[in-house]
């Protein structure tokens, strides 16, 4: 159990508060135990040096026993409790136990007694008696309180559904305390997010769509031009805006959809030649040797253009116009011989990030930071690192591997 856990923390009060009170309240019912044997003692020695036994007895709360029988049978199978031995000629005394009586047996020169403490409601009794009430007490508030957190470990599997990017949770509870407090402030919160979600990817597919047509016409009117340069210039601006839209909508795409439904489980290889189509590479331009060939549970349709995009943006700035591809630990790496990136790694992945060098003068700094939102919705872990010459961007697959 986690030790910085609300459960924990409550289970190790309730324990604690369990031996403290059992042992105080044991301390004090011993102590009352022993007063009150001792003043039954001190009552019945009384009792034997009166000439009015019967009276005083009664008066006292105290039973005379007389029966020959029980007194053999009581003092043969009792337990010893105190014992005071004197000197021949002088007054002995012992205190049993016997089936939850006290008796006092006392000896006398004269003659004995077996005298029994009576049953009589006494301070030792009140404490037991509040002791029980106290742990029942405590139990009873221990469970409440059980109760009461359990719906939080419900709303963190939803809070864990949420993050995944499913919005279409109810964190309703039919609760007045904190918690259902707090699971309506998460559902009006998802409720308004959701809105806003629809509202955005309502807003950015119409507005693609509307801008598809007129530059569709508008390449169409620059192949018209006569003028070469001009014509070349705004096909570029065209083609451009082109792959903008397509990047945007592929986003827009990734964001509406719930991975975790759509995946399921392929070999990295066949993910990778799926990529390579997408890109028309030829094989020597990828050095790939399957050593372990994970077996990993994704949507291959974005995966595989996470995986494309690594592909495109490895052989791009590599001096050699190569890529390869390792697996370790749990881990695939892409690597590829060149210059460190200019690009601040904290803002490698952020969108309309990129390089201003001949090799990315086409491209608009949106591979990277989708390669990486795609990666995310997968719970893949994507890092780049810098060694020997080598550019590597690092995939920790270990959250998606199947069971082979």
């Amino acid at each position: 159990m986690n030790k910085n856990s609300i459960l924990f923390k409550l289970n190790l009060i309730f324990i604690l508060t369990f031996i403290v009170s059992t042992a105080l309240f044991l301390f004090v019912y011993i102590t009352l135990q022993r007063q009150s044997n001792f003043e039954f003692i001190r009552k019945s020695m009384l009792l034997v040096r009166t000439k009015n036994l019967n009276t005083y007895a009664q008066s006292e709360n105290i039973n005379i026993i007389n029966n020959t029988d029980e007194i053999n049978n009581i003092l043969k199978h009792a337990k010893v409790l105190l014992k005071k031995e004197m000197p021949a000629g002088r007054q002995n005394w012992v205190l049993f136990k016997f089936k939850s009586n006290t008796y006092l047996y006392i000896h006398t020169p004269y003659k004995n007694f077996l005298l029994k403490k009576g049953q009589k409601f006494s301070a030792p009794d009140f404490i037991l008696i509040l002791w029980v009430v106290f742990i029942v007490s405590i139990l009873f508030l221990y469970i409440s309180i059980l109760k009461s957190i359990y719906p939080i470990k419900v709303l963190r599997k939803k809070i864990e559904e949420f993050k995944k990017g499913n919005l279409d949770i109810n964190f309703e509870l039919k609760r007045k305390d904190e918690v259902g407090f707090l699971a309506k402030e998460f559902q009006e919160a998802i409720s308004n997010l959701k809105k806003s979600t629809e509202s955005r990817q309502w807003f950015l597919r119409n507005v693609a769509h509307e801008l598809k047509t007129p530059i569709a016409k508008g390449m169409i009117a620059s192949e018209l031009l006569n003028d070469e340069n001009r014509k070349q210039n705004f096909l570029t601006i065209f083609k451009r805006l082109d792959v903008l839209i397509n990047e945007l909508l592929s986003i827009e795409q990734i964001a509406a959809k719930n991975i975790e439904d759509s995946s399921k489980c392929y070999k990295f290889s066949q993910i990778l030649e799926s990529a390579k189509k997408l890109l028309f590479l030829e094989n020597e331009k990828v050095k790939y040797k399957p050593t372990i060939n994970y077996t990993i549970k994704v949507d291959i349709d974005f995966f595989t253009i996470a995986i494309k995009n690594l592909l495109d943006n490895g052989i791009k700035f590599s001096s050699d116009n190569t890529i390869s591809i390792y697996e370790k630990n749990n881990k695939i790496i892409f690597s590829n011989m060149g210059e460190k990136s200019q690009i601040d790694v904290d803002k490698m992945f952020e969108p309309f990030s990129k390089e201003t060098s001949l090799k990315n003068k086409e491209g608009m700094g949106l591979g990277l930071y989708v390669t990486k939102y795609i990666l995310d919705k997968h719970n893949v872990k994507v890092t780049y690192a810098y060694e020997n010459g080598e550019n590597m961007f690092i995939l920790d697959i270990k959250h998606i591997l199947c069971n082979n």
